[in-house]
């Protein structure tokens, strides 16, 4: 009976160390880094940078399960975007910073309905209205972005501060059109080790 004791708590703990890895990588999870201009991939589509009124732009790697996306965030007519492109530099998403006031009052309350019932307490850091290439191309993608068009295909990012049970976490939020949850993610915070100046 000695002996076999220690071999069950062995096998109990490699099994409970097991669970404990699988659990956590059902997670997704997204890391942001800030890079030069010269490590961001060449674009397919010159227009993007056509233009004097961008203003402070800033160029990121963004790092998560499903693979690697570079986004250029600038500043235009006192908006801020951003424009996600994969490693080849074709366009695959835009958007630009809103607030609550933008959103459609059903869209919103739907969100924050669900948001009240994920959290004990939360708040909303930030809030991005965004569209995916589809069927568009990327000159017809950037004039629905930079006209603000209200599309049924748009999605709302929310960066949340969420706290459940004692524990808090930032997390992404993505809506549709109609406010109805269709991802979300724990968010890490930006990799600050090589701050650029």
């Amino acid at each position: 009976m000695p002996k076999s004791l220690p071999t069950s708590l062995l096998k109990i703990a490699i099994l409970l160390f097991f669970g404990i890895q699988w659990c956590h990588g059902q997670d997704q999870y997204e890391r942001e880094y800030r890079i030069r201009k010269s490590q961001f991939p060449v674009l397919q589509s010159d227009s993007i940078w056509d233009g004097p009124n961008l203003k402070r732009k800033r160029f990121y790697k963004e790092v998560d399960s499903l693979g690697t996306n570079y986004i250029l965030k600038f500043k235009k007519d006192r908006l801020h975007y951003a424009l996600s492109f994969d490693k080849d530099g074709t366009l695959k998403k835009t958007g630009f910073r809103v607030n609550e006031v933008d959103i459609p009052d059903e869209t919103f309350l739907a969100m924050e309905n669900h948001l009240s019932a994920s959290f004990n307490k939360f708040s909303i850091k930030r809030i991005y209205q965004q569209y995916s290439i589809h069927d568009e191309n990327d000159q017809s993608i950037l004039t629905s972005t930079f006209q603000n068009l209200l599309l049924p295909s748009i999605i709302y990012k929310l960066v949340v501060i969420g706290k459940k049970d004692g524990i808090k976490n930032e997390y992404d939020f993505w809506f549709n059109a109609e406010g109805h949850l269709i991802n979300k993610r724990i968010a890490l915070p930006m990799n600050h080790d090589h701050i650029l100046y």
